[in-house]
């Protein structure tokens, strides 16, 4: 009996919290992320010593609490160098800037395959990668 009891106790439990939970789900706001500023033919290829800059431009309807871009790099502080991410708070729309600059050569560097296998660069290249997110309210991420 005290089995039971508690199976029945567990049950409805259960059920409440997935009522509740139910009941505060929504549809993700509508978020636009657009790369302002994209190199000539997705390539961009930096001399030692010069800079470029990416903006990007986010916009929602519904305030966020944070959004943000960020780079990310095959090859970590090789041959080129990031002067780290952009983020902006509080706010329905935001420009984030992005800028790397050519460290040293990567002429060195091996072929690589990256982020999937059919994607390949030739050796002397350092692929890099930008993301860009929002945060709202509620916990959900665009």
């Amino acid at each position: 009996m005290k089995r039971l009891l508690a199976v029945s106790v567990m049950t409805m439990a259960v059920l409440l919290l997935m009522c509740a939970s139910s009941s505060q789900a929504t549809a993700a706001p509508r978020v636009t992320i657009k790369l302002l500023n994209p190199p000539r033919h997705g390539l961009l290829e930096l001399d030692v010593g010069a800079s470029y800059t990416f903006d990007v431009r986010i916009t929602s309807k519904e305030p966020f609490i944070l959004a943000m871009a960020m780079p990310n790099a095959y090859y970590p502080g090789r041959g080129v160098y990031w002067h780290d991410s952009d983020r902006a708070t509080y706010a329905t729309s935001a420009l984030l800037h992005l800028t790397i600059t050519g460290k040293d050569s990567t002429a060195e560097l091996p072929p690589v395959c990256w982020p999937e296998p059919d994607v390949c660069w030739s050796e002397g290249t350092a692929p890099v990668l930008i993301a860009a997110g929002v945060r709202f309210q509620r916990g959900q991420v665009n």
